[in-house]
């Protein structure tokens, strides 16, 4: 299931006629029953061997939750302040079981887009990704123009600052994917290496685990970065992630799984 919650600025209703014209075809929705939907919510729209289920909830979405996506919402400082001011959010959810993970997501995007365009969205919370309204139209316009993949609408990049200055960086939403995330320990400056986990991320995305453990990456000739397939330094995680080789003495400790501590086996865990 594909989940995505809209924070409005009041409680707000769809037009579903509006809804059908925009988005009636590439979604394959049943438009006969998209434009004879009543106005308002719960919203429930048949698709090609779907459901989309969607409900207006008039209340504050729970704090905690958008604290913990809010801190790491790099692109809008006040996130956390214009986000709490909302007093009404929908939540809009669907499987698309006919369509690959990346696929189905595109198609719920273009869903998410229609709804941000005729609602009064403050801002998006995509898995744990929080985006505001203004970037998530520009993101998905980027996208159209371009044709590259909106890392930033899906996967939340999270960071802190290690105590040698270098900056710790893990993914979520990678996995929704059903691809490994991604982690590094950077000794670059933040825009970089925020740069460099959104292109690899989004390479992933596009064509898949094509990158082998001990292979390079890079965007030029010059640049290759040395990606390995580890065990995350997340005990929540505990599974293999990319890591991206960006410092040279890394300082994160990393969990020691039972056959390591037994066997003193490598990094590959």
């Amino acid at each position: 299931m594909i989940m995505a919650t809209l924070l409005l600025e009041r409680p707000a209703d769809l037009d579903y006629r509006l809804l059908a014209q925009h988005v009636g075809e590439p979604l394959e929705l049943n438009v006969k029953a998209a434009e004879g939907h009543k106005p308002g919510f719960p919203m429930t729209l048949i698709t090609n061997g779907a459901v989309i289920i969607g409900m207006r909830i008039d209340a504050a979405y729970p704090s905690s939750s958008l604290n913990s996506a809010a801190q790491f919402a790099y692109w809008w400082p006040d996130a956390a302040t214009d986000a709490a001011r909302s007093p009404s959010h929908v939540i809009v959810a669907c499987n698309w079981p006919n369509q690959s993970r990346f696929d189905a997501h595109l198609r719920h995007l273009v869903l998410v887009r229609e709804l941000v365009e005729q609602l009064p969205v403050i801002g998006v919370l995509w898995g744990s990704a929080l985006v505001q309204a203004d970037k998530f139209k520009g993101e998905f316009a980027h996208m159209q123009k371009n044709n590259v993949v909106p890392f930033s609408l899906w996967v939340l990049i999270q960071f802190s600052k290690q105590p040698n200055g270098n900056i710790l960086i893990s993914t979520l939403g990678m996995r929704d994917f059903e691809q490994m995330e991604i982690e590094t320990e950077s000794a670059l400056p933040l825009d970089q290496t925020f740069d460099l986990v959104r292109k690899f991320g989004s390479y992933i995305l596009s064509n898949g685990p094509v990158v082998k453990d001990g292979e390079t990456m890079g965007l030029t000739a010059e640049q290759r970065i040395r990606v390995r397939h580890v065990r995350s330094f997340r005990s929540d995680v505990n599974e293999n992630v990319y890591w991206l080789d960006l410092a040279e003495n890394p300082t994160v400790e990393r969990p020691k799984g039972f056959f390591s501590s037994l066997f003193g086996s490598g990094s590959k865990q």
